[in-house]
């Protein structure tokens, strides 16, 4: 239809439709279906199920999982069933289930369930979001497009955007650092030039339209959040009613700097070192639409903006906290830039083993899909039960539930990047791990499962913004030592949000340090 947010009687016809569906289903006992399949149930409640929220801010139930896991878990379950709102979702306790939905029996759960509307939302039909038939074919035309090689070639702009951070921090060293303000100028200069081939200067410019944009992908007013509560609770009508997941302005946006770009690049015959280029040299040797183009270079945008920058926010947050540690880490950098004649180049960061370890363990206190999300697409048997997953069953995978079990991490609410030493990781089992997901449809885990390849943009995105994390991290600890503000509230996470992210500012306070 494509009407919605632009036709008043539509949006109330959406709403009284979305309320007569909730009654409807209510007294035709919407709430038996897990009872009658003998699959063990935390009680729902009328109207929202399990749900906690109408006003989510986002497209997922962001920390509630963690919620389900600990009860399942204390009730000694290795699965359970709950309801968001009318819809049955089956979530996982046991890792070893985990392990075989994301990977073993991978063929069983191979679509996300992640809402998309490419007719009146061309951005949201991306690899993250696409399912079945369409996934498989994108993937295999983006496959070949990211490799190491080709991020060595982007790091010298990284650098240079490391470079503008390091001299704004030491501009305002008399001054608190709203330091998730500072890693977002940061990683929108980084994915302005490297995806879109952009000069953003957010430093020098930080009311720039790129960075307003950027900004508005993840922000969440009233009529959005009710969005994000129909595309998460009815996601099918949401779809015949052409709800969109980014609002118009957005969508023009984004879409038009790739058109605009592409048709540049080929006019005058221009060639860089980008990720918009890396598409272009497809779209010339393969089918592949401007709109596909569009949705994966928002995709890259997206995952390499909000995820890194909420990521060193977290990592710097927990490095002023512990001094000991910012310190250890602090040593490891400079000891490997002495090995690199002072230079920071990307061999040398990703020599930085401790640094890993520092953000694996922020990773897992902090990770930014703290749920995850499949939909059987076939009828699948969980292993050594009777119980049938029946096609079309969303399945929930708690990541911040299993990152936070003490019996796979000891003193989980403790920051210690001890927990990812060699022989530490070793203890525990697979798939416990999880900010980004795992399997064929990971986005930062492996790089190759069953000696087959699976390199996909979004893995290509967030493993990409590990790479510019690593460099803003080791940049701005080898050059100032942090300590937390007084002004910094006691942290409190929003349960609700898709990324992961907190209700208060986080300021820190810099001091310059010799070189």
């Amino acid at each position: 239809m494509g009407l919605f947010l632009e036709d008043f009687w539509t949006e109330v016809f959406f709403l009284l439709t979305t309320l007569a569906i909730l009654v409807l289903s209510y007294f035709h006992n919407a709430y038996k279906y897990w009872e009658k399949r003998g699959v063990p149930t935390i009680k729902p409640t009328f109207p929202l199920g399990n749900g906690d929220t109408l006003l989510p801010e986002g497209f997922s139930v962001g920390m509630l999982s963690r919620k389900f896991y600990e009860e399942l878990k204390k009730r000694g379950e290795k699965f359970g069933g709950v309801y968001l709102v009318t819809q049955p979702n089956l979530v996982l306790v046991d890792p070893e289930y985990v392990k075989d939905i994301l990977a073993t029996d991978f063929q069983y759960f191979v679509d996300r369930g992640f809402y998309f509307n490419e007719k009146t939302d061309p951005l949201s039909a991306h690899l993250f979001a696409l399912d079945g038939t369409s996934w498989r074919n994108l993937r295999i035309k983006l496959s070949p497009t990211f490799s190491s090689g080709k991020m060595k070639m982007m790091f010298k702009t990284v650098l240079e955007c490391c470079g503008y951070m390091r001299d704004y921090i030491e501009d305002i060293l008399d001054k608190d650092l709203d330091i998730k303000e500072i890693f977002s100028r940061y990683t929108t200069d980084v994915i302005g030039s490297c995806a879109f081939g952009i000069e953003c200067n957010s430093f020098k410019y930080p009311d720039a339209e790129f960075r307003k944009m950027g900004k508005k992908v993840f922000s969440f007013g009233l009529w959005r959040s009710i969005c994000s509560f129909c595309i998460i609770y009815f996601p099918n009508l949401s779809y015949h009613l052409g709800v969109p997941t980014n609002e118009k302005d957005v969508q023009n946006f984004f879409r038009g700097i790739v058109a605009e770009s592409v048709n540049t690049r080929k006019e005058q015959n221009i060639k860089r070192n980008d990720f918009l280029q890396l598409l272009i040299d497809l779209k010339d040797h393969s089918a592949l639409s401007l709109n596909e183009m569009a949705a994966q270079v928002f995709l890259f945008f997206a995952a390499g903006f909000e995820s890194s920058s909420t990521t060193m926010t977290f990592v710097l947050y927990e490095l002023a906290k512990h001094p000991d540690i910012q310190q250890e880490l602090r040593n490891e950098i400079r000891k490997t830039l002495d090995k690199h004649q002072g230079q920071l180049t990307y061999e040398a960061v990703m020599e930085m083993k401790y640094l890993q370890q520092v953000i694996d363990e922020t990773l897992r206190l902090y990770p930014p899909l703290a749920t995850l999300n499949r939909r059987c697409i076939k009828d699948y048997t969980l292993r050594n039960t009777g119980i049938k997953i029946e096609k079309g069953t969303s399945v929930i995978i708690p990541s911040l539930g299993l990152h936070m079990d003490p019996e796979l991490y000891p003193d989980p609410e403790i920051f210690n990047p001890d927990n990812f030493s060699e022989e530490n990781k070793k203890k525990r089992p697979s798939f416990v791990h999880l900010p980004f997901g795992d399997g064929p449809r990971n986005c930062i885990g492996l790089s190759i499962l069953k000696n087959k390849f699976y390199l996909s943009v979004t893995f290509a995105g967030l493993r990409f913004a590990l790479m510019q994390s690593k460099c803003g991290i080791a940049t701005v600890v080898n050059n100032f030592r942090f300590s937390l503000s007084p002004a910094t509230k006691p942290l409190r996470l929003n349960p609700n949000s898709f990324v992961l992210n907190t209700y208060d500012k986080i300021y820190l306070r810099a001091e310059r340090l010799a070189m």
